[in-house]
Order: structure tokens, then sequence, then C-alpha cells
């Protein structure tokens, strides 16, 4: 077997969308990513990345609506949350958009929130993932 490369985490996740409009304004509006820079095309941009200003991964949003419809209702990646009250309180802000979510649930770190829906359909799980330098809650280390 040969020896685990050093990895320094995500650089980005691209996920194909149907709209680019519609999905930055999902990942902008109700999850607070900024935009960064587009990919142009001939017709105009092919995809637009983004970035979140709290330690969120950077998400590249590709427009291939094909893509997009064949793969929704698959959850793509699950993004951590400091504790459960910032799981807590996107849910609040998702049932005040009224996105739908799956609610809050136990799992193995705290909480969860299973599925996060996109404009196309795609999922999105919050778990709480404290920062490396917090303090593990009692019997979760």
């Amino acid at each position: 077997m040969t020896a685990a490369l050093a990895m320094t985490g995500t650089h980005h996740v691209r996920l194909p969308v149907s709209d680019l409009e519609a999905s930055r304004a999902f990942w902008q509006g109700v999850l607070g990513y900024e935009w960064d820079f587009d990919f142009p095309g001939e017709d105009g941009p092919v995809a637009t990345a983004l970035r979140h200003p709290n330690g969120g991964p950077n998400v590249v949003l590709w427009l291939d609506p094909e893509r997009a419809r064949a793969s929704a209702g698959f959850t793509w990646f699950g993004i951590g949350l400091p504790s459960a009250a910032e799981v807590e309180e996107l849910r609040g802000q998702l049932d005040a958009l009224s996105i739908p979510h799956g609610g809050i649930q136990g799992a193995f770190v705290d909480v969860k929130l299973p599925s996060v829906e996109t404009p196309d359909g795609h999922l999105i799980t919050f778990y709480v993932k404290p920062s490396p330098h917090s303090v593990a809650p009692a019997g979760k280390a």
C-alpha cells in the first residue's frame, strides 16, 4: 500500500446547476457566500466561483442543466458548523424562507440538518463540527 499523501483540506466543490443566477442567489442570500469570479463562455458565464467569509468550502456552480437534473435528490457534501446553536440558527433562517431541510436530527457529533435543498434539489447536510481549537463536548471526543 502506498503511503498517504499530505492533504490540507478541500480546495473547492463543483456543483452542476440549471440556473446560475438562481443558484448564486441561494448560496449568497441563504448561506452567506460571496462572489469570487466567473468562468467566461461565448454567451456569458458558464460557471461562478463563490467563497465563504467564515470558513465554508469554496463552491463552483457550473452550468450543466442535464447533470443538475440527474443528480437532484443526492446529498453532495456535509458542511461543519461550530455548534448546535448555529445549526438551530440555520434551521430558523431556512424555515423563514420556506427552504426544505429535513429538521434537526441527532448525529454522531451532536446534531445535524440532514437535507438542506438547493434550487436544483441537491442536498447539503450541516453537522456540528467544532473548530480544531475548541474543546469537544463531554462524551463526544
